[in-house]
């Protein structure tokens, strides 16, 4: 299966945006969007949050976001 990165709303719509992780980060942080996804197939994963103007992982099985230096 193919990965497709994109951007998660507030309703948790994935909407596809890129093919690299980074691309997905610059479409995030131009368009005001705090949420980086990624598709495969059906499935959409959030990998990574906007908080204070920084990006940090999130950890799906927790809820949570890792803060780690």
């Amino acid at each position: 299966m193919i990965k497709i990165y994109g951007s998660t709303n507030n309703k948790n719509i994935h909407t596809d945006t890129s093919n690299t992780l980074l691309g997905a980060k610059q479409y995030a942080t131009r368009n005001g969007l705090k949420n980086v996804s990624m598709r495969i197939g059906y499935n959409v994963t959030i990998l990574e949050c906007k908080v204070f103007n920084r990006w940090f992982k999130f950890c799906n099985n927790t809820k949570t976001i890792l803060l780690t230096k």
